[in-house]
C-alpha cells in the first residue's frame, strides 16, 4: 500500500483553475486503486471541484468551504498553515505532493513531490516584482523536492536550464483533456468567428492576435472575434477595435464548460498567440471538438499540437494573420487539420496521467 498526501495550497486560492483540475483528475482516479491510500487536506478552501464526494474513500480528509466574509483571507490562510503540518503528521504519507509552490511542513521526512506547470516567473521576470513571495517559494520548493513532475518536455528543459536542476530529477507527465461535455449553450456570435480562450494577461500575447485580426480585411470582413474567459475588453482593446471600425465584430464572454464546448464547436479556428505555455490545454480542447488550431510556436505549444496545428512566430502579427488566412480559406488544409486534431487529442488522457503519476510515486520508494 502506497500512502500519498496532498495539501490545500491551490484549493485555498481559486474556485476554478487548471492546476486545481489537474489534481482533481489525478486524485479522482487514484482513490479507486486498492493499492493506494490518499489523504487530502483541502483546509478552508474556495475550490468548486467536488473533492468531498470521495470523502469515504480517503484515508484522511479535511475540507470546508471558506465563508465569504470580507477581510478574512489572512485568518483562513493562517489556520491552514498551522493545521496542515498536524494533518500530515497524522496521515504519515510516504509521498507528499504539494499542490503549489509554498514550502510547508519542513519537518516532514517522507518523499516530497512538486509539479512544475510553467516557468513564467523565470522567463518573464520584468512582469513580476522581485519581492513577490511566490518567486522565492517556488525556488525553495524546486530545490528541496525529492523529485519533480514537469507537464511537458519544454517545461522540463526550461527548468533544467534556468534553475540548474539535474535532468534525472525531473519526469515529464502530460495532462489530459477534461472538456468532453456535450455542447448545449449557443455562442454569443452570429456568423462565423475566430475563438480566443483564456486570460488576456501580457504573456498570453493577445495584442498580436488583435492586430492580426484588425489588419486583415480578408479575415475581419467574414469572421468575428470571440474571446472566452478573462475580463471584459479593456478600454485600450476597445480603442484598437474602434479605430478599425470593428467594435461590433468582437465579443467577450465566459461561462460553463457547456458554453465553452459550444464556442469550440462553432468556431472556424482557435487562435492561440501565447508567448509561453508550460502545456497549452486549449489546444487539445479545441481538437476534441473539431476546431482547427492556429498557434504560436512558443514554449510547449508545438510539442503539444504536433502536426495537427498551424504555427506562427508570436512576435509577428503578419505571421499570425497569414497562418489564420491559410486555415480559414483552404478547405483541404482545414479538413486535414480537423482529422489530425481528433487523433492528436486522444494521445493525452487523464487515465494515462494518473497511471504515470502513480508509477512515478512508486519509483521514489
Amino acid at each position: 500500500m502506497i500512502t500519498i498526501a496532498y495539501d490545500h495550497q491551490f484549493f485555498s486560492m481559486f474556485g476554478y483553475s487548471g492546476i486545481t483540475r489537474y489534481h482533481y483528475e489525478i486524485i479522482a482516479r487514484l482513490i479507486h486503486d486498492p493499492g493506494v491510500a490518499v489523504s487530502l487536506y483541502m483546509g478552508w478552501h474556495k475550490t468548486m471541484f467536488n473533492y468531498a464526494r470521495f470523502k469515504k474513500q480517503y484515508a484522511h480528509f479535511f475540507g470546508l468551504r471558506r465563508p465569504a466574509i470580507p477581510r478574512t483571507t489572512r485568518l483562513f490562510n493562517a489556520l491552514n498553515e498551522a493545521l496542515f503540518p498536524l494533518f500530515l503528521a497524522r496521515s504519515r504519507p510516504a509521498v507528499y505532493h504539494q499542490t503549489y509552490y509554498r514550502y510547508y511542513a519542513p519537518a516532514y521526512k517522507g518523499k516530497r513531490v512538486l509539479t512544475l506547470h510553467d516557468m513564467t516567473y523565470e522567463l518573464f521576470p520584468e512582469r513580476f516584482s522581485p519581492q513577490d513571495p511566490a518567486i522565492r517559494d517556488k525556488r525553495q520548493s524546486i530545490d528541496r523536492a525529492d523529485a519533480i513532475i514537469a507537464v511537458s518536455v519544454s517545461a522540463k528543459n526550461d527548468l533544467v536550464r534556468l534553475c540548474n536542476i539535474p535532468p534525472e530529477r525531473v519526469t515529464v507527465i502530460y495532462h489530459g483533456n477534461s472538456l468532453t461535455v456535450t455542447p448545449r449553450d449557443k455562442p454569443p456570435v452570429n456568423g462565423p468567428y475566430i475563438l480566443y480562450v483564456g486570460q488576456r494577461v501580457p504573456h498570453k500575447n493577445f495584442p498580436v492576435l488583435l492586430k492580426a485580426y484588425c489588419n486583415s480585411p480578408r479575415i475581419h470582413r467574414e469572421f468575428g472575434l470571440l474571446c472566452f474567459g478573462g475580463d471584459p475588453f479593456t478600454e485600450e482593446e476597445k480603442q484598437v477595435l474602434a479605430r478599425h471600425g470593428l467594435l461590433n465584430r468582437a465579443f467577450q464572454t465566459a461561462g460553463s464548460d457547456e458554453l465553452l464546448a459550444s464556442c469550440y464547436t462553432g468556431a472556424s479556428l482557435l487562435a492561440y498567440p501565447s508567448l509561453y505555455e508550460g502545456f497549452g490545454l486549449p489546444l487539445i480542447e479545441a481538437m476534441h471538438y473539431g476546431c482547427p488550431v492556429v498557434s504560436s510556436n512558443a514554449g510547449s505549444l508545438a510539442e503539444i499540437g504536433g502536426k495537427a496545428a498551424e504555427y506562427f512566430d508570436p512576435n509577428s502579427a503578419d505571421g499570425c494573420a497569414a497562418a489564420m488566412e491559410r486555415v480559414l480559406f483552404d478547405a483541404p488544409l482545414r479538413n486535414g487539420m480537423i482529422e489530425r486534431g481528433r487523433l492528436r487529442e486522444k494521445e493525452f488522457s487523464w487515465d494515462a496521467c494518473a497511471s504515470q503519476t502513480l508509477a512515478f510515486y512508486k519509483s521514489l520508494l
